[in-house]
Order: C-alpha cells, then sequence, then structure tokens
C-alpha cells in the first residue's frame, strides 16, 4: 500500500512539474467549474467515509477516553463536510457571491479545527489522569508489599520468640 502511494505521489508530481500546465490553453480543457465540483464532491464522499469510520471507532472503544468525546469528531466531520458541501453548492446556487461562499467555507473548517482540537485535548487530559493514577496504584502496591513483608518478619520474629520461651517454660513445669 505504502508502495502504491509514493507512486502516486510521485506520478503527480511529475504531472505538475510539467512545463505544459503553464501555457496557455484554446478552451479545450475542461472548465474550470467542472473541476471544482468533482473536488468539492470527493470531498463530500471523503467526509461521508471519515463520518463512518469515527462512528465504527466509537462503537468499538465504547466506554474509554477515546469514545467519551467522539462527539466533538463526529460535529467536526460534519463541519468539514458541510465547508465542502457550500462550496459545491455555489456552483448551482444563485444569489451568493464567491466570497460568502468561501467565507462560510473557511468559518467551518474553523470550528472544526476547533473541535478537533477539543477532542484531542480532552483525549489527552484522560489519558494523563490514567496513567498518574496507574503509576500512583503501582506505587500503592509496592507499599502493600512491603508493609506485608515487614508484617510477616515480625510474625516469624514473634513464632521465633514464643518457640524460644516453649522449651523455658517445659523445662520450668
Amino acid at each position: 500500500m505504502l508502495r502504491g502511494v509514493r507512486i502516486a505521489a510521485l506520478a503527480t508530481l511529475i504531472a505538475f512539474a510539467m512545463p505544459t500546465a503553464a501555457y496557455a490553453t484554446d478552451g479545450s480543457a475542461v472548465p474550470l467549474s467542472w473541476v471544482h465540483i468533482g473536488v468539492s464532491l470527493a470531498g463530500l464522499v471523503v467526509s461521508v467515509i471519515l463520518l463512518v469510520e469515527a462512528l465504527t471507532v466509537r462503537t468499538v472503544a465504547l466506554g474509554g477516553a477515546i469514545a467519551e468525546k467522539i462527539s466533538y469528531v463526529v460535529l467536526a466531520i460534519i463541519c468539514l463536510a458541510a465547508a465542502s458541501l457550500a462550496q459545491w453548492t455555489g456552483n448551482f446556487v444563485g444569489g451568493m457571491t464567491l466570497e460568502q461562499i468561501q467565507f462560510s467555507s473557511q468559518v467551518l473548517v474553523v470550528v472544526a479545527m476547533a473541535l478537533f482540537a477539543a477532542y484531542f485535548y480532552s483525549v489527552r487530559s484522560a489519558m494523563q489522569r490514567y496513567l498518574s493514577a496507574l503509576t500512583g496504584s503501582e506505587q500503592l502496591a509496592a507499599e502493600q508489599a512491603d508493609e506485608w513483608e515487614r508484617v510477616h518478619e515480625d510474625d516469624e520474629l514473634h513464632q521465633a520468640a514464643v518457640a524460644a520461651q516453649e522449651p523455658e517454660a517445659d523445662a520450668r513445669g
């Protein structure tokens, strides 16, 4: 899989590095609006796939720190899909300028980034609490083991002292 990604990246780099892209065309190329629609549609498809995967993660990690705040990720994905949808519908809906559509799309992307930041912050803080509790429980277990050893040593000393006193009591009696 990694090899295929590398080959695709190299092919894309070579395609854009060719000087033919810099020359003016005679209009026979694909109109820019169709490219825009295609990219926006691809964005919608990817956001739907991402949403399905995020919901799958939620069901798999149910009860964990990752799934607890997955609603932030779901909302962020919805914002990204809405941003893509805003760009896509800009080709078909009249009455809105390109600047308004781009502004609304950028605002939705910023909101999505903020939601992702909130999600990762909450997961990080939950993991830090878990690790500090784990470290604390390990220290508690070590202290309990030390205490248990001391009690056993005291018990063994006590039993040895009792055993040493028993022959003296037998000799007297």
